[in-house]
């Protein structure tokens, strides 16, 4: 099957949307490949360089967070066509070192995603991977589908990227307590607290606005928290003596909403943007990053605390 007639088939059902009658998956099993790093070659020379760095990409940079070697497989301009995702190299190592917090993986070893199958064609690679899901109805159940990448290369080095990304809809609002008016404005100013306290990189007024065993993706507990935000400081410090960082940062929320899951719990949903100010007409405004973020929220005695805070959900 050609490229084009492939990823136009798979992103056709990625992006249905099924019946809702329809509560257990018709599809045979999608299965991974057991020896995935030999799907990428080709013979011809272009198509199998595109394919090998394409391996890089899957195994380097998403599996192992490499995101120092980025600019050896990615284009500086990367464009993306993920509507979560902003495109250019910088913005993505920002993204996945800053914001995300992967952690570096230096022993790389062989790739362990479930890749079902590569295609290489012309200037053009896409990687089918397995994915799994859980049942609404029963968490516990899953089904298996399929996912792609797709990237257009240049000179050896992903220019252009595709994948059937999409917007979440909006959640469903459960039961709110009685007293809804108070807790949103609380929960409201508990999130302005936040982002003050991460964009002037206070370590303690950040520390202070999760519970004392609370936790940003992987980074749980005050102490770890204070850490984090102490050494994004020393980060910033050198980039900016460095001349790499100019202008301050700001973390946007927007499209928020508030999800009350019992009198005491509340998961807040929006969409994030990590800006940095320019300081001329010479250094504009630029996006370093942005997503989709699900936190949650609990009230502990006469207040309400970030219990976890998490920037990369895996649904939508």
């Amino acid at each position: 099957m050609k490229f084009a007639s492939l990823l136009a088939a798979t992103a056709a059902v990625s992006l249905a949307t099924p019946a809702a009658a329809q509560m257990r998956a018709l599809n045979d099993p999608v299965t991974p490949h057991p020896d995935p790093e030999s799907l990428f070659v080709s013979d011809d020379p272009q198509e199998n360089r595109n394919a090998q760095a394409a391996l890089h990409i899957m195994r380097e940079l998403l599996q192992c967070n490499q995101w120092d070697r980025a600019g050896e497989w990615l284009t500086d301009r990367y464009i993306q066509h993920n509507p979560m995702a902003a495109s250019g190299l910088e913005g993505v190592v920002t993204y996945f070192t800053e914001v995300a917090q992967v952690e570096r993986v230096d022993d790389c070893g062989t790739l362990t995603s479930p890749i079902v199958e590569v295609v290489a064609e012309d200037d053009m690679v896409v990687v089918l991977i397995q994915r799994e899901i859980p049942y609404a109805d029963n968490p516990n159940e899953t089904y298996t589908t399929t996912w792609f990448d797709a990237w257009r290369f240049v000179d050896g080095k992903a220019d252009v990227h595709w994948d059937p990304a999409t917007l979440p809809a909006a959640p469903q609002q459960a039961a709110a307590p009685a007293d809804e008016a108070a807790d949103r404005v609380a929960i409201e100013n508990l999130m302005w607290r936040y982002v003050r306290a991460a964009d002037t990189l206070d370590p303690q007024g950040y520390a202070e606005v999760f519970t004392q065993d609370g936790s940003f993706n992987d980074v749980q507990g005050r102490d770890a928290l204070r850490a984090m935000i102490t050494g994004m400081a020393e980060g910033q410090a050198e980039r900016r003596a460095s001349g790499d960082l100019t202008g301050k940062m700001y973390h946007v929320m927007a499209n928020q909403t508030i999800e009350f899951v019992s009198p005491d719990h509340a998961r807040v949903h929006y969409y994030w943007q990590t800006m940095f100010a320019g300081n001329d007409l010479a250094n504009p405004p630029r996006i370093a990053a942005g997503g989709r973020g699900v936190d949650d929220v609990v009230r502990v005695g006469d207040q309400w605390l970030i219990q976890s805070r998490n920037v990369v959900p895996t649904e939508g």
